[in-house]
């Protein structure tokens, strides 16, 4: 999604902590497994004893918004505790708008472009039902301003995975009330935002049934406590670097951290699979387990970012930091892909069958991946990252570096 890398940490200032990479192989992770979600639930590939990755893939979702949060508050907490001055709100801006709206504006045409082609609007999983000129400029207008989530008839319109998109941004918005008051009180902001979201669910959880579970339960409070986790995470880390260098240093301590979080996790997803037979089963689950599953997420963070450097290059390998430089492009066509590729008429498979036949899954499965990271890439190094170079802010300050090496 468009959390922003690590190369947005410090807003691009020279000297920024190089491990933070770390960050970049989460990111990785939480795209793998939104992707491996979507491509089950089109190939219906059995991976076996590890079914409970690609039925819980869809928490990878929550594991960016625990990632953006961090991102967006690190720049901020060191800012605070090195006496500098913070990333203005005009450079925040423009970052947010140059990283997000791009991409997303292009994805959104192409979908539709496509959609209204004969014949092309069931083959690209697009939701595009308009019967009216009122209906499409509302719909347009609804996911160009970041609000279709706050509406039933627009929150999966046009492309499912959207929805996220308006939850990011409408975070955006709020967030530099939300790190101002942070800084001042971590704990209670954090607890405050934890609080609001475990109540948020819990009172949908009572009110709500399908089909306006989805709607009412993915808005941005209840996922508030994902939110707060990764902005306490960030204040924490440098907190215990500035404040506390020695227990920092125990490298060994903070990877067993990192490992508790990370079977604590793979729990969650199993309890949850467990659970898939359940009327609404995601949903409740995440009514009931959303704060747990925040917590370990902190956890595998704030250890892995201690952790011995070893780890790191596991974490940070090179699959996983590739897959985080597309993984927002990434996320806007993998699904409209998928869905696309799996209505090919020309797919081995037996008669009367698609799903379920290892050869078709197989196949679908591979070009479904080979076209979206081609798409992906395209669109992240022709569009994306040059757009980011062009922040004057960061060229400024490259600049200034250059002329201090020489």
């Amino acid at each position: 999604m468009g959390a922003p890398s690590t190369k947005d940490l410090g807003g691009a200032e020279p000297g920024a902590e190089r491990h933070l990479d770390i960050l970049d192989g989460l990111r990785g992770i939480a795209i793998a497994l939104v992707i491996w979600f979507h491509l089950w639930q089109v190939s219906w590939l059995d991976p076996g004893p590890l079914i409970f990755i690609p039925i819980a893939g869809f928490l990878g979702v929550e594991l960016f918004f625990f990632l953006s949060a961090f991102c967006l508050s690190y720049p901020y907490v060191r800012a605070y505790f090195e006496g500098t001055a913070p990333p203005g709100l005009r450079h925040f801006a423009y970052r947010r708008f140059i990283k997000i709206f791009p991409s997303y504006a292009i994805s959104i045409a192409a979908v539709i472009a496509i959609a209204a082609l004969p014949g092309a609007k069931d083959s690209w999983g697009a939701n595009i039902q308009w019967t009216t000129p009122q209906a499409a400029a509302f719909d347009l207008a609804s996911h160009l301003t970041f609000v279709h989530t706050l509406f039933g008839d627009t929150y999966s319109s046009i492309n499912g995975v959207l929805w996220t998109l308006g939850i990011e941004v409408q975070y955006y918005v709020i967030f530099p009330i939300l790190i101002f008051l942070l800084l001042r009180a971590p704990l209670s902001v954090a607890g405050v935002m934890t609080a609001l979201a475990i109540a948020y669910r819990i009172r949908i959880g009572r009110c709500c049934v399908m089909p306006v579970f989805d709607h009412n339960l993915q808005q941005l409070l209840g996922f508030f406590d994902f939110f707060a986790a990764g902005m306490l995470c960030a204040f924490g880390y440098v907190w215990l670097r500035k404040t506390h260098p020695r227990v920092a240093n125990l490298r060994w301590p903070w990877l067993v951290v990192a490992l508790a979080g990370i079977v604590w996790i793979t729990l969650l997803f199993m309890n949850l699979t467990a659970k898939r037979w359940e009327t609404d089963f995601s949903d409740f689950w995440l009514i009931r387990n959303g704060t747990y599953y925040a917590v370990a997420i902190g956890m595998v963070a704030i250890g892995s970012l201690f952790a011995p450097p070893f780890w790191h290059k596991i974490i940070g390998n090179r699959v996983l930091v590739f897959l985080a430089v597309i993984s927002y492009n990434m996320y806007l066509w993998h699904q409209v892909v998928f869905r696309w590729v799996a209505t090919w008429p020309f797919i081995p498979h037996p008669q009367g069958v698609t799903r379920g036949d290892p050869t078709w899954a197989w196949i679908t499965t591979l070009c479904g991946l080979g076209i979206a990271l081609g798409i992906a890439s395209l669109v992240t190094y022709a569009i994306e990252r040059p757009l980011l170079r062009m922040d004057p802010r960061s060229m400024s300050l490259r600049r200034a570096a250059l002329r201090r090496q020489e």
